[in-house]
This record gives structure tokens, C-alpha cells and sequence, in this order.
């Protein structure tokens, strides 16, 4: 997935650009300077393409303003992690030294930069001559507001796409560490790697980047990424703690097996479940660790896995372990899961199997009747062998219940012996 950073001054209009190449309205938009504060990002489709846009904060010269040093920060972090950059400028406006000193930090990356002249409104084309100072050589006249030129955007975009594997060797497998703050991520890396090399606290937060780290594990290289806890957004005070959060949502797209660590004092806690959802969202094989063992003594052990066991609901399927990063106890047991998972892809299922089974699931346990009348299964298709997808198509699929497509799921995967790999079911009509 290409990724690109929208990088200007305040109030050039980065936010409304933002909205424009998404299409809809997720960035909050006003005339008040430096009021995007928090980092937003979302996906679009074009030609076939994912990429991932960024929207960041203005970068100011002066440090004067608050929160400025904080919002450079992240906009830093975007500027090296992105493969495009979108340098927006006001052509209605001058040309400041905000503009030069922003152009001066993006200059090193000059070949990946598109100068963005906004404001440039019908009959309002004619370009602001001090833009050819800053030194870029793409320049792109529009009007986010009025959605002007904003495919010419997207078609040089398209220009530096990279692939998904560009940046690590494909023989490679990369693990993401993840979680939610101090629930022992980085202990659990440096018992892995059987080393110090996170920096380990009891301070949450510590971790702010995510860290790749580079091993051999009984003949194979892997990369293991550690990451920032992700915290709920009601409780993240800091304006940086929202690329934290975005470095371990890109950690997780990149990466071939999560990990994701919960603390077994707290139980599993509704943040816990939501980040296990953003991996089981992009059908990453998952292996659930929950850490701190040492802490419980006794016949304790086996009440209080019964009860984090029973609050993981549907996500009971992933395999599960119980370790003490403290006493580095069954570390490579963590690795030995998750190879397994990722060697069993990918999966494939031959289409007359597939759909005499989808048969068998309907007929032993019948969809209930929707307004007189029920859905009816023709077919059912694998789509993708990697990550595992499926296709029905049906009558009604807006009708049909949640829990029969839950039976579906639960059904497919033990028919199918899928185990503990997150698959996805999707279900498009057909006529009868």
C-alpha cells in the first residue's frame, strides 16, 4: 500500500485536500489555523490501487504556538514514513518563510515531493511566481474545495506506488508485536530476540516508534516490530500518541503475523478487543499472548484463564498463550505458532467441494423465514487464498440474520479445517 503525507503551513487548506481524495467528509475543516492537532488517515481506491493518505498538522518556523514542536514531531514521522508527499501552499496567499522552511526540510526528499498549489479556483489559475522558489519540479495547480483536479493528483500518485513487500526481502517473515500500553510488548520482544534491545519500563508509552528487529530462528529470518501501546482515543492527552497509534496500524498491514499481547491481570479489556479486531480486520494470522503470568499464584491460574478465555466471544478461535515475559517463559513457543499459521497459507479449495458443503450447511440448519419468505444459497467461492476469502451469492444477503452467518463462518471453518486463521465471508445477490 502506497502511503502519502499531506505536509504544509496552517490553513492551506490540507484537511480540505484530505477530504477531497477520500471522498466524504473525515477531516474536520475551519479558517482557524492549527486546528488539526490530531493526526487523521484513511484509505482510498484508485485504479484498482490502495493507498493510505495522511493528514498532519501546519508546520510553523516560529515554536511559539502551541503544541507546534508536537505537531512537527508527527509530521516528521510522516515525512519518513510516506513513499509520496503532498507539499500544499495557499496560491492565494505569499509565500513565507513557513513555506521555505518546509521546503527546506522536504528537500532531501525531493524526488518523492508534489507541490500542491491550492485555492486555485475557476479563472484563478494563474500560479503565484515565488512558488517556483521553493525548487520542486512537479507542481499541481487545484481547488480542494471545489474537488478541482484532484484525479490529476491521484494519476501522479500513482507515479510512485510501491508495493506492499518493497520494503523487507519476501523470504522474510515479520512479526507485529502489538497492544495496548504496558502490557510487556517490548519484554516479550527482548525475550525473543534474548537480548536488551527495546528499552523496557514501567511507564506507559515508552515505546513511541515502531522498531524492526532482524534474527534467525532455526534456519528462517524473521523480523519481529515492536511497537507503541495503542491507547482508547479518549485517553490519549498527548497530540503525538496519534501517529503512535497510526505506526501500529502500518506495523500491522506490513507484517505477516500479529502478536497481540494483553495484560492477564486486566482481563480483556474493550481496548484489548478492538486492537485484536484491527488484526482480525486485515485477516493477519494472529496469535493472542497474554502476558504477566508470574503475578498469579496457584489454583488462580486456571479460574483466571477460564474467564479471559470466555470474554474473547468469537475471537476464541485464535490460538492462545500464556507466558511470563519477566521469566522469559515459552518465548519461542510464540514463534513456533505463529510460523505454523503463516506456513498453513495459502489455502485452497477446490470449487465443486466448496459449494457441496455450502449445501450441507444450509440443509442441516435452515436460514429463518424474513418477511414469508427465506434467503436461498446458490454458490459459494473462494476469492483469495491469501489472506482466505469467500464469496455466496444469494438471494437477500441484506436480509439475511447475524448469527446464521456466524453458523456459516463457524461451520466453514471446521468443515474447511481453516483453525485458528482469520477468513472473510462476504455475500453478494443473485437473482432468482
Amino acid at each position: 500500500m502506497t502511503i502519502v503525507a499531506i505536509i504544509g503551513k496552517p490553513n492551506t487548506g490540507k484537511s480540505t485536500l484530505f477530504n477531497a481524495m477520500i471522498g466524504k467528509r473525515a477531516a474536520i475543516v475551519h479558517d482557524t489555523p492549527n486546528l488539526t492537532r490530531d493526526r487523521h488517515y484513511g484509505e482510498y481506491i484508485y485504479n484498482e490501487n490502495k493507498f493510505l493518505l495522511i493528514d498532519t498538522g501546519g508546520i510553523e518556523e516560529q515554536d511559539n504556538a502551541p503544541f507546534i514542536k508536537l505537531v512537527e514531531e508527527q509530521a516528521d514521522i510522516a515525512i519518513n514514513e510516506s513513499d509520496v508527499i503532498l507539499f500544499i501552499i495557499d496560491n492565494r496567499g505569499e509565500i513565507t518563510g513557513d513555506d521555505h522552511y518546509i521546503a527546506k526540510k522536504l528537500r532531501k526528499r525531493k524526488d518523492k515531493v508534489i507541490l500542491v498549489a491550492n485555492k486555485c479556483d475557476a479563472g484563478d489559475n494563474d500560479l503565484n511566481q515565488d512558488i517556483y522558489r521553493l525548487g520542486f519540479d512537479k507542481i499541481i495547480s487545484v481547488s480542494a474545495e471545489h474537488r478541482l483536479n484532484i484525479d490529476e493528483i491521484k494519476d501522479s500518485v500513482m507515479e510512485y506506488s510501491s508495493s506492499d513487500d518493497d520494503d523487507i526481502a519476501t523470504d522474510v517473515i515479520k512479526f507485529a508485536i502489538i497492544g495496548k500500553p504496558n502490557t510487556g510488548k517490548s519484554s516479550i520482544v527482548n525475550g525473543l530476540l534474548n537480548e536488551e534491545r527495546m528499552i523496557v519500563s514501567d511507564i506507559p508509552g515508552t515505546t513511541r516508534d515502531a522498531v524492526d528487529s532482524y534474527f534467525e530462528y532455526e534456519g528462517r529470518k524473521l523480523v519481529i516490530i515492536d511497537t507503541a501501546g495503542i491507547r482508547r482515543a479518549a485517553k490519549i492527552e498527548e497530540p503525538s500518541e496519534y501517529y503512535t497509534i497510526l505506526r501500529s496500524k502500518l506495523a500491522v498491514r506490513r507484517s505477516d503475523v500479529v502478536v497481540v499481547v494483553m495484560d492477564i491481570m486486566d482481563g480483556v479489556t474493550f481496548q484489548d478487543k478492538r486492537i485484536l479486531d484491527e488484526s482480525i480486520d486485515f485477516l493477519k494470522p494472529t496469535v493472542i499472548v497474554f502476558n504477566k503470568t508470574d503475578k498469579i499464584e496457584g489454583i488462580q491460574k486456571t479460574k483466571i484463564y477460564k474467564i479471559v478465555t470466555e470474554k474473547l466471544d468469537f475471537e476464541n478461535y485464535l490460538p492462545k498463550m500464556y507466558v511470563s515475559a519477566k521469566e522469559k517463559k515459552h518465548m519461542t513457543k510464540i514463534i513456533d505458532i505463529g510460523l505454523k499459521l503463516k506456513d498453513s497459507l495459502p489455502m485452497h479449495f477446490p470449487k465443486h467441494d466448496l459449494n457441496t458443503l455450502l449445501f450441507e450447511i444450509v440443509s442441516q440448519h435452515k436460514h429463518p423465514i424474513i418477511k414469508r419468505s427465506r434467503p436461498r444459497f446458490f454458490s459459494l467461492q473462494q476469492v483469495s487464498k491469501e489472506p482466505i476469502r469467500f464469496l455466496i451469492r444469494c438471494t437477500s444477503p441484506e436480509s439475511i440474520d447475524s448469527n446464521y452467518k456466524r453458523y456459516i463462518i463457524n461451520s466453514l471453518r471446521e468443515k474447511l479445517n481453516i483453525g485458528g486463521l482469520p477468513f472473510e465471508l462476504n455475500f453478494k445477490e443473485r437473482s432468482r
